[in-house]
This record gives C-alpha cells, sequence and structure tokens, in this order.
C-alpha cells in the first residue's frame, strides 16, 4: 500500500528505534556499541505515521487506542497529553515485561535485561562496582561483597547475561584492575529447576553446565530466591548472599495493559488467537503476535515458545493476512505453521550449544551458528557491518570500561563532605 493514499498506517512505540534484543547482554558487556544494535523506526516508516509514546489503553469494542505522551523534559515533563487513535484493524505486539513472581523488593533492587537502557544502566553498574572495589583495600569483606554478582533465572537470558558478565569481569580486572584479584569475583547463576537450558536436551545443558562452571560461575541448582533487599538475596534453603547487583533473569509476562482487554487469554495472561494470529471474538479487525500472543502449534497442540524466531515468522503472516482482510480476500489467508529450525544460545567466549535442524551443536561451532544467524537477521546493511567490526575489534583488542555517568549518577556521585563516614573513609585512604 506504499501509494494507495486511501489506506492510513499508524504504528506506535515508546522508543523511537527497533532494538535487537538477541544481543543485548553483549552490549551490557561493552563488546557491541550502543546504537549498532538499534534501527530507527522512521526508516521503515516512508509513507506510514509514527507516534513514540506510550498505550494507555485498547478498546476492542468501540476500536479506539488510547495514547499518552509528555510535554516538555522527559525527566520533568509539564503536563501529559492524551490522544485517540481510531482503527479499522489493529496489530497488538506489546511483548512483555519481566516476571519478578511476587517478590516486591526484587523489583526496585534487581537490574533487568529488556531494554537498551537496562543494558547501560547494568553496564555503568558493574564498571562501578569495580572502580568502588578497587578503592577498598583495607575492607576485604566489603571488596568481595561488590564483587558478588547474582543472575537470577537459568534460561537462555540467565545463561548468555552470565556468561558475558563472566567474560567481561574477568578480562577487565585482569588488564586494568591491578588492585583485585580473579579469587575476590563471585559471580552465581540461581536456578528454580534441577537444571539449567530446559530449552535444549539435557545433554547439552549439562555440557553448558560444566563449562560455565569450569569458567569460575558458581550455579545454584533446585533454588529459588524468596527475599531480596538492597545488599543481599535469600535463598529458600536459607542462604544469605551479600551482594549490591541482582539481575533478574526469570522469565517474563504479558504486560499489564493486555489483562483489562475484553478478549480471551490463557493462565499466563497471553491474548488467545486462532492460527490465523486473529484475536477470538475480534478475528475481523484485531490481530496478535509475538511474546503477548498465544498461538497453539497445530502439529503439538501446545503453545509455541516465546522466541524471536517465531515472532519474526509471526510478523510476516500478519503481514500477509492483514492486506488480505484489507483486500477482501479472506481465502488468500496464511495459518501460521511453523516448525522451529533450532535454538541456539551462548554460554560464553566463543562458546555456545544449539540444536539446528535437529542436529545438536556445541563449542566453537555452536557459538559460530549463533552469530552467523542474528548477524543475517539483524536489520540494514549498515547495522550489519557495524555489528561485524565490533566483533573483530573484540578478537584484537580489550574491552573498554569507560563509564558514562547519566546526570542523575553525576548528582548522586558528589557526596557530603560534612558526612563523618566519609570523612573517615578519606582519612583512611591518605594513610
Amino acid at each position: 500500500f506504499q501509494n494507495d493514499i486511501r489506506i492510513d498506517i499508524t504504528l506506535v512505540s515508546r522508543d523511537n528505534f527497533f532494538l535487537f534484543t538477541p544481543m543485548l547482554p553483549e552490549i551490557s558487556s561493552g563488546m557491541i556499541e550502543t546504537r549498532h544494535i538499534v534501527t530507527p523506526l522512521r526508516v521503515f516508516c516512508n509513507r506510514a505515521k509514527f507516534y513514540e509514546t506510550e498505550v494507555e489503553s485498547i478498546d476492542l469494542g468501540n476500536k479506539e487506542v488510547v495514547i499518552t505522551h509528555r510535554i516538555g523534559k522527559p525527566t520533568n515533563p509539564i503536563e501529559w497529553r492524551s490522544h485517540i487513535l481510531k482503527y479499522d484493524y489493529l496489530v497488538i505486539s506489546l511483548g512483555s515485561e519481566t516476571n519478578f513472581y511476587g517478590i516486591s523488593e526484587a523489583a526496585k533492587q534487581a537490574f533487568t535485561l529488556k531494554s537498551l537502557g537496562d543494558a547501560i544502566v547494568l553496564r555503568n553498574h558493574v564498571i562501578s562496582m569495580l572502580e568502588q572495589a578497587d578503592i577498598e583495600h583495607e575492607d576485604l569483606d566489603l571488596r568481595k561483597r561488590l564483587l558478588t554478582f547474582v543472575v537470577v533465572g537459568g534460561g537462555f537470558s540467565g545463561v548468555e547475561i552470565v556468561g558475558e558478565l563472566n567474560d567481561f569481569i574477568l578480562d577487565s580486572i585482569k588488564h586494568f584492575y591491578h588492585n583485585l584479584q580473579k579469587s575476590y569475583v563471585r559471580i552465581i547463576l540461581i536456578n528454580s529447576g534441577g537444571r539449567i537450558l530446559p530449552e535444549v536436551t539435557e545433554d547439552l545443558a549439562d555440557f553448558a553446565l560444566q563449562k560455565i562452571r569450569r569458567n569460575g560461575v558458581e550455579v545454584f541448582l533446585n533454588t529459588r530466591v524468596i527475599e531480596v533487599t538492597s545488599d543481599n538475596v535469600k535463598l529458600d534453603q536459607g542462604t544469605i548472599i551479600r551482594t549490591q547487583t541482582i539481575i533478574w533473569a526469570g522469565g517474563g509476562k504479558p504486560q499489564t495493559l493486555l489483562s483489562a482487554l475484553s478478549c480471551d487469554h490463557d493462565k499466563s495472561g497471553r491474548i488467545m488467537t486462532n492460527n490465523y494470529l486473529e484475536v477470538a471474538g475480534f478475528t475481523d479487525s484485531v490481530i496478535a503476535l509475538g511474546d503477548c500472543a498465544c498461538v497453539t502449534d497445530p502439529n503439538t497442540g501446545k503453545p509455541y515458545p516465546s522466541t524471536a524466531q517465531h515472532a519474526l515468522r509471526q510478523g510476516k503472516i500478519a503481514a500477509i493476512n492483514l492486506i488480505s482482510k484489507i483486500k477482501g480476500k479472506e481465502n488468500h489467508k496464511e495459518p501460521f505453521d511453523y516448525k522451529t529450525k533450532g535454538v541456539m544460545t551462548l554460554i560464553g567466549k566463543r562458546n555456545g550449544v544449539g540444536i539446528l535442524l535437529g542436529h545438536k551443536v556445541h563449542g566453537f561451532v555452536a557459538w559460530w551458528f549463533w552469530r552467523s544467524y542474528y548477524l543475517v537477521n539483524l536489520p540494514t546493511v549498515e547495522k550489519k557491518l557495524r555489528v561485524s567490526v565490533d566483533w573483530l575489534i573484540d578478537l584484537f583488542f580489550k574491552r573498554d570500561v569507560t563509564r558514562l555517568k547519566t546526570p542523575t549518577e553525576e548528582i548522586a556521585f558528589k557526596p557530603n563532605i560534612s558526612d563523618r563516614s566519609f570523612t573517615s573513609a578519606s582519612e583512611s585512604i591518605q594513610k
């Protein structure tokens, strides 16, 4: 519909860019530059309208979407403005949010890795822990606490995060933080299940477990986090881990907004759809896909997993079916019937595990296939080249430990000189 002025297409997103989430862990470790995995959405919107805003509510009955946005500075807006968007056809692809499983304090204290901002904040924090630990040469207990990093969740996300984190921290200590020793560092992976990586076969999961343990990561299996505070994590077995860094990769859940929609949901809150991705009760006008949709696999009778490769294919089917609806050619619609080509994950430097077309791969081969697959799927030639160069640089040069403070961090960094604890710490260093 590029040249059809009768068709009005509007895209709404809280960010003005498309984020390639599979490479987020490599952003958090500094292997890839921040802007290299994002593509401005306006690049894809030659004729379509785009609004960078939040979705406040969706009224399926009246075919309305209410959006809201700030006026003025993002951190201190002078007001919020709302607008109503009318639609004939609606595509819902709101993704997911982090599931803290009722541990309310975890939402306040833990880091997540769902957005570009999350990756930047996490990287800054890790570097800050290294800098603080480097100073505290007289208090070994404090130094070790600062160098204790806990990752909650042993799925793909958690394992990839812990692998990147481990490589980044140990390499940084080796090359830049000469007051620190690797023995001071504790990197801990906590998983509620009996094995990590339930997405792959047991032998591949065992290979990954042995590999990350050999790299120095402590792994707790059949263990749940029951409490999180500002400086520790309490486990169901009674163990308390003192730390300043908790990274939550324990799974996702549909956006809260979806629960208010007047349509059927599965037990986890996802929107129920048929195999044409049409929402039950609103098949003539609403399509849902991605993490927020429950689409049943006709071959197994079970919902498709929430993975990037499924969302990518669902997007293509959604476009085909939407075009068929607009043209009044319902018989041209296509069902979503996709057999997984494979699953892959990274487990540290030049190592991975995966299943490709039914064949198990691990080690360097899996790592190479992971990079090749996701590089091909990264949007635009420019971004592919930039990421390729980042990977090439990483082969020959050390990681960058530059910490670029945000304005909020700059303010927080300035101490109260009259504070006795601050002056005491200063005197101990001078001595």
